[in-house]
């Protein structure tokens, strides 16, 4: 087993700083009452409140929900669209010392519905926002009726380790879900690792776009609050508009938001992309002294990204580092993370350590091991998640190993200075017939990049002799772009020994994806188990 962890991101928290601890965010925002939260509804509409104004709406729904019998120690469910009520309910949890339970609203929509979820999680109530839920008994609220009105409901306690603070689910790209209990120190280790590493404060705009229920959004809206930044909540419809008006200067998203700068430029005049040539040659010849022009020149492209946007990251899916270079060479430099709702922050690139392809040097306090197989396991003092609960229990010594490592379930490597390169998940290894180890995500990658496509799977096919991929377009009879992917396999194939060559390659409609339930994860992730699943039933391989 070889340990790696030297070269580490110098990040250390200073245990003192107040503003980060969870139980004072109100506190915090009472410190930058003129910090400000804007939500764009699902009309466009935007609707700001001053970090006084959430402070005092927190504070009183926190007297309803005491008033309505909630107290230290209960179990609360919260549902709903990205919402201000959404952040109150959140915050009220908090301050009241009840643990959360973030739910999604397929979760409740499920066979069983809201009462079968309040009885499987022992929730004593239920906070909604913008759904229309069955009452069960009264113990659901509607936090858009105030004062509220809700009955608390006896259940049988959990019993969950004193630093829990809330559970949360995860489902991966297996679409196995887990429940995770989060823990106070590990989340406040990962806002301080992230305002050092990022040094946020008052003048940041920080975006929020994917579901709460996804904790890395409610973690980016704690760090806000502790550094009195401002937050920008914006429904994924409109994003690409919002940020050239609201100019957010914090970016964090899975790839998918940041490839279509890459599609822009594919689709661009041959005057369009003599920008990225020239660009590209003043990248290479002077990077430092020609980053201006080159800012000017990339602006018809990256201008969807705002104004004002000064670090944007990415993680949570394979990151093609074509994307990484396109940004890097019109001087909007893009930034590959690491990191797990088990552990926290893992690893990062950041301005002045960076290298494109790799997820970045391990964070201080974070120590990383790869083993003999390739799996990424880490060690650190301060993780996020205690532990599963309710689903995903069955997998925990897996985890949560006997010597206080956690493993990935990615498959890495780690170079002589101490970058992290993510080569995929071990569970997604394709073994072929003559023992060859491949990582699809790899192919993946290069195919996407070639063929001018977004979503790419690559299979091993039934027997096990051969390489399948799956391609999603949006115009699947179009003759030009089933050429294009034609020749994009071909050029891949060409690149790549006969055992890591495609065979054969399905063509599908884009639009599958979004029709057929939970064939993305909440990070626009392909959920690889239930899309194999849903052309199975297809009869996709049949053709």
């Amino acid at each position: 087993m070889n340990a790696a962890q030297h070269g580490q991101i110098d990040l250390a928290p200073t245990e003192s700083d107040a503003r980060t601890r969870l139980r004072g965010l109100l506190h915090a925002l009472d410190a930058n009452p003129h910090s400000t939260f804007t939500f764009t509804g699902p009309d466009g509409a935007c609707t700001d409140k001053n970090f006084a104004e959430v402070a005092a709406d927190v504070r009183q729904l926190a007297l309803e929900l005491r008033g309505r019998g909630l107290h230290d120690g209960d179990v609360v469910g919260i549902v709903g669209d990205n919402s201000y009520e959404w952040v109150l309910a959140d915050l009220a949890c908090l301050e009241l010392r009840c643990t959360s339970v973030a739910l999604t609203p397929a979760q409740c929509r499920a066979p069983g519905g809201i009462g079968e979820v309040v009885e499987r999680y022992q929730l004593n109530a239920v906070l909604a926002t913008h759904i229309v839920l069955d009452p069960v008994d009264l113990c659901v609220g509607d936090l858009s009726r105030r004062p509220l009105s809700l009955k608390r409901r006896s259940a049988e306690p959990l019993h969950l380790p004193d630093d829990v603070f809330t559970i949360v689910f995860s489902s991966g790209t297996s679409g196995r879900l887990k429940g995770l209990m989060l823990t106070e120190g590990g989340v406040e280790n990962t806002i301080r690792v992230s305002a050092k590493a990022w040094r946020l404060d008052e003048r940041d705009n920080i975006l929020i776009v994917l579901p709460y229920s996804n904790f890395q959004q409610r973690y980016l809206t704690y760090a806000a609050i502790a550094c009195g930044a401002n937050v920008t909540v914006v429904p994924p419809e409109h994003m690409f508009l919002m940020m050239k008006r609201l100019a957010p200067t914090v970016i964090l998203g899975p790839p998918s938001f940041f490839e279509i700068l890459a599609n822009r430029l594919r689709a661009a005049s041959f005057r369009g992309r003599l920008r990225y040539r020239v660009a590209m040659s003043l990248a290479t010849i002077a990077p430092r002294s020609t980053a201006s022009a080159r800012r000017r020149l990339g602006r018809p492209y990256t201008g969807v990204f705002g104004p004002a946007a000064r670090l944007m990251m990415t993680g949570s899916a394979p990151v093609p580092p074509h994307v990484v270079r396109l940004f890097d060479r019109f001087a909007m430099p893009l930034f590959e993370i690491y990191g797990s709702s088990e552990v926290g922050w893992i690893a990062f690139n950041t301005p002045g350590a960076a290298r494109i392809g790799t997820a970045g040097r391990p964070v201080a306090g974070v120590r990383v091991e790869i083993t003999d197989d390739g799996e990424v396991l880490v060690g650190t003092a301060h993780p996020q998640c205690a532990g599963y609960i309710f689903d995903g229990v069955e997998t925990s010594d897996d985890v949560f190993r006997p010597d206080g490592m956690i493993a990935t379930g990615d498959v890495g490597a780690m170079s002589r200075d101490g970058y992290l390169t993510l080569l995929g998940r071990k569970k997604n290894v394709i073994i072929t017939r003559s023992g060859v180890k491949l990582s699809p995500e790899e192919l993946e990658n290069d195919l996407a990049r070639q063929c001018g496509v977004d979503q790419v799977m690559v299979i091993a096919s039934p027997d096990n002799a051969s390489l399948w991929c799956i391609v999603w377009i949006a115009d699947r009879s179009g003759e030009a772009e089933n050429a294009g992917i034609a020749h994009g396999v071909r050029a891949v194939n060409g690149r790549n020994p006969a055992y890591a060559q495609i065979v054969k390659t399905f063509v599908r409609d884009k639009a599958e994806l979004t029709s057929a339930p939970d064939l993305l994860t909440r990070n626009l992730k392909l959920q690889r188990d239930a899309v194999l699943r849903h052309l199975a039933a297809e009869r996709a391989f049949d053709e």
